[in-house]
């Protein structure tokens, strides 16, 4: 394991700092009661004294009793009731600045990538040890029963609160929880600071958008507003409304979202328990900023709307269907498997389920292609020849949009018979296929089990399509989904291990709609074919539209050969060779 990094943003102590020896001061209890206030002071003076950490060697013995010092002063706060003083008031924040308040230093790696805390050594402060100290002290000064913020406003003012969130930009994640606590009471202390606490932040996040994309508190600060939310009164203020549109939302578009999403997620679900009518502006909002090439940005942006569909009113879910499930399709189709089964997975919830199932005349329509087509994925078998001998022995068997022959267990009408019986009918021509693939939503857990809930190995589970054949099984003589060869689904004959889990999932996502309304699915089914049908028709026409062009060109250098140099026609017309 590497070191950790050390980093300290101390300058060299002054000259007169140090050089100076510090000595230690009597205890509060050898001391009599009325002296013990202005004792107090002179320990809170002791600790303005810097030490130079970078020499580990220098001054040990002065490092030291101001440790102790600083202990001292915590336990006497704790431990003790008094009326503080505004000669206390000022000399502890004036110690406070002191100590704590510096120009943060360049970050370790200026030019390179963000911080990744699971990859990286996170920065240590050298100086550590004593600001922890005077972090905690200060914490328990403001939390005391006995402080009074009308005393201490006059100290702790807008510029205070400035040089506190320039901290925030401090490397070192121990600090950092420090002041996000510090900053937290602050804001409960003082009411006249909360609209300027508030502005102060809203300033660092713009900046952080717009301009530098680096802050290393952003999460913290998050942490802060969330709770700060939470507590907004009801109906939200429209400087509010406006902070959530035009500041955590364009959050979303930094390339370093990773670092603080979780927080930001939180943030944006509070708006919306405040608030349900917000919604539009939120889902519209992420899709504005949906990445386009960073699948794991895709998969953060997936799991807030995940977060946002558990509080989202169904009014609110009809403004923003068509839109949210547009991208949704598109996710579904993603060739990254993992924001693909994040979309399917939303189907195992309950709420999802009803939403979509309401409204599925408007939703269903949407990402019918993109489940159908993932359903009937059989890539595999078109890299390795499979497939067009498959074609050219069925020639007009039933193709999706990605030339993958279709399933027969997801057609539900039969031309002569009308719409067949619901799927979870034993009478379903492919009951037995359904059930089959309903035991594979378990095998993340569980492993795959056959009808009777047994244990089976992945061979064992892939058998088991072989007892699924065509002639004579119940499944009728047309049906023709399986690879003559092996006997099993021409989708699940050559797939790879990860998707065998979006096959299912996808396969489960559409029974939901085949059994809640089979007429409306089967509707679903005719257009995406009749679409296909009219995009082949397109492609031929257009096919025929450039064999005509070439053949007239052709005929056109052939009379030119024929007739030699110069006496070409040019009468000859292109009437009629459009390209459709």
């Amino acid at each position: 394991m590497s070191p950790k990094r050390h980093s300290s943003s101390r300058f060299e102590p002054s000259s007169s700092d140090k050089y100076q020896e510090i000595l230690k001061l009597p205890n509060f209890d050898e001391v009599l009661p009325e002296e013990q206030i202005q004792l107090f002071i002179q320990k809170i003076d002791q600790c303005n004294a810097m030490f130079d950490f970078g020499d580990t060697t220098y001054d040990l013995r002065g490092k030291e009793i101001k440790r102790i010092t600083l202990q001292e002063l915590i336990q006497f706060i704790s431990n003790n009731r008094f009326n503080y003083t505004d000669e206390m008031y000022k000399h502890v924040v004036s110690m406070f600045k002191k100590n704590l308040f510096r120009p943060i230093p360049p970050p370790v790696n200026p030019v390179g990538d963000v911080f990744d805390p699971d990859e990286d050594e996170p920065v240590s402060e050298l100086a550590w040890p004593h600001m922890q100290a005077i972090y905690e002290f200060f914490l328990r000064f403001i939390e005391s029963p006995d402080f009074q913020h009308q005393m201490a406003k006059q100290y702790i003012d807008h510029d205070f609160i400035l040089r506190i969130l320039e901290l925030f930009d401090s490397e070192d994640p121990r600090e950092r929880d420090c002041l996000k606590t510090t900053l937290h009471r602050i804001y409960g202390k003082f009411l006249s600071l909360r609209s300027f606490i508030r502005k102060s932040i809203n300033n660092v996040f713009l900046q952080f958008v717009y301009e530098t994309e680096r802050f290393n508190g952003i999460g913290e600060l998050l942490e802060i507003l969330g709770s700060i939310i939470n507590g907004f009164a009801l109906p939200l203020k429209e400087e509010h409304k406006i902070f959530l549109v035009r500041v955590l939302m364009p959050l979303h578009k930094v390339k370093s979202l990773s670092l603080y999403h979780p927080q930001l997620a939180y943030c944006i679900v509070q708006f919306l328990e405040k608030d349900p009518s917000l919604t539009e502006d939120v889902i519209m909002g992420l899709l504005r900023f949906w990445p386009k090439i960073n699948s794991p940005k895709e998969v953060m942006f997936l799991n807030e709307i995940e977060d946002i569909f558990e509080v989202m009113e169904p009014n609110e879910f009809l403004k923003i269907q068509i839109p949210l499930f547009a991208q949704l399709s598109k996710c579904i189709s993603s060739p990254h498997f993992q924001v693909s089964e994040k979309v399917l997975c939303y189907w195992s919830n309950d709420y999802f389920l009803t939403l979509i199932t309401e409204n599925a005349e408007v939703v269903l329509p949407i990402i019918f292609a993109s489940l159908y087509e993932l359903t009937n994925s059989t890539q595999p078998g078109i890299e390795n020849g499979i497939m067009q001998r498959k074609l050219q022995e069925n020639p007009h068997a039933t193709i999706d949009a990605n030339g993958n022959l279709i399933d027969s267990g997801l057609v539900l009408q039969d031309f002569n018979q009308g719409i067949i019986p619901s799927s979870n009918d034993p009478n379903h021509p492919h009951h037995n296929l359904i059930q089959i693939h309903e035991t594979v939503n378990n095998s993340q857990n569980n492993g795959h089990q056959d009808l009777n809930g047994n244990d089976m190995t992945d061979e064992e589970y892939y058998d088991s399509f072989s007892s699924l054949q065509g002639g004579g099984q119940g499944m009728g003589d047309d049906y023709n989904g399986y690879d003559d060869g092996t006997g099993m689904l021409q989708h699940n004959s050559a797939t790879s291990s990860w998707n065998k889990s979006i096959h299912s999932l996808a396969f489960g996502a559409l029974k939901v709609f085949m059994d809640h309304n089979p007429i409306l699915y089967d509707h679903c089914t005719l257009l995406y074919h009749q679409s296909l049908e009219e995009q082949k028709q397109r492609e031929i026409a257009r096919k025929e539209g450039w064999k005509r062009i070439e053949e007239y060109v052709k005929n056109i250098k052939q009379k030119q050969e024929d007739q030699g140099p110069g006496s070409a026609s040019g009468g000859e017309s292109m009437q009629g060779l459009s390209i459709h």
